[in-house]
């Protein structure tokens, strides 16, 4: 079981990008300012060079007027008025990067006439943004949930990190308990910091997101031994949950809470969070009790040994790349 734990941690280690910053967005907002008149603004996060900015074609249509670029300490923006022959709703636009997209998700937040804010996710590789018909939204809850599923699936240092726990916890009791305790304390950072009440830098908040799997590599890379990690690993998960919940709430804010309902979203995309993240723990020891049934081997030290250099490695370089970009 150790050697499968630390082969598990070591293929998620080498399969993580070079790069992870909390899963920042191309941020898309559309507002019905009059009828048929569309204010249509976007965002690249302010790590990304500003020639990714990608052109969003408008329908048929519709005529983009007022094109205004810009670069300020949020990132590279670019604003245009739509004025169209028919409602934008049922509709589909177009995302155009002038190469390839440089991996970045779609977060998309509509407000019309009449109608509930919306908020839509595009996966990196998806170009176009589909526009719900007024009778296919699916409402808040149901959409900042799956929001929060899909973020802690792409959030590859989160999904690392519990894959560090799992592997200190070990038995499905233990882990259960670990991974209540890191739910626990990023949920109240989370809504702490999402509802504005405390705001920390989100480039400190990353950095030491990511010393905290350098920790982790560290305790695995030295093997069980009587310290707290080992004997409490749920006290651990929970200190750097609360780091870990800063970090869920600035990819909130990026995606931004609805004026109405701002309860609900908050509530429903941090229990789309915990789905996301107890799937992938429950996948993982699964695949731990299935594949441990055909024995053991005497290499289970040095696996994990590299399997603690490879994910520690990966993150000093993340903690290094966000402190100094």
């Amino acid at each position: 079981m150790t050697r499968l734990l630390a082969a598990l941690l070591l293929i998620c280690a080498l399969a993580a990008p070079a790069r992870a910053d909390d899963n920042r967005p191309l941020t898309v907002r559309i507002v019905e300012e009059a009828a048929f008149a569309y204010r249509v603004t976007w965002k690249l996060p302010v790590n990304v060079e500003p020639r990714h900015l990608p052109a969003l074609a408008a329908p048929a249509r519709c005529e983009a007027r007022d094109d205004k670029t810009w670069s300020d300490p949020l990132g590279h923006w670019r604003e245009q008025l739509w004025r169209c022959r028919a409602a934008l709703e049922g509709g589909a636009i177009a995302i155009e990067y002038p190469a390839a997209n440089p991996g970045l998700a779609t977060i998309a937040r509509l407000r019309f006439t009449g109608e509930d804010e919306q908020t839509l996710l595009l996966q990196p590789q998806d170009t176009v943004l589909a526009i719900p018909a007024r009778e296919q939204s699916r409402g808040v809850f149901v959409d900042f949930l799956v929001l929060g599923v899909e973020h802690i699936w792409l959030g590859i240092d989160h999904l690392l990190f519990v894959a560090g726990l799992t592997f200190i916890a070990r038995t499905w009791r233990r882990v259960l308990l670990t991974v209540t305790g890191f739910t626990v304390a990023h949920s109240l950072t989370l809504a702490l910091a999402a509802l504005d009440l405390v705001r920390l830098p989100v480039r400190a908040i990353e950095a030491a997101i990511a010393l905290s799997i350098v920790f982790l590599a560290v305790e695995i890379a030295k093997g069980p031994r009587d310290t707290l990690t080992w004997r409490r690993p749920v006290a651990v998960a929970a200190s750097f949950g609360l780091l870990h919940g800063f970090g869920f709430a600035a990819v909130l804010r990026e995606i931004g809470l609805p004026t109405e309902g701002l309860v609900t979203a908050l509530l429903a995309f941090n229990l789309g969070i915990e789905a996301g993240q107890a799937l992938f723990a429950t996948v993982l020891l699964a695949l731990i009790a299935f594949v441990g049934r055909f024995g053991r081997s005497g290499h289970g030290a040095t696996a994990r040994k590299l399997a603690g250099y490879a994910v520690g490695t990966i993150a000093c370089y993340w903690m290094f790349e966000r402190l100094v970009a």
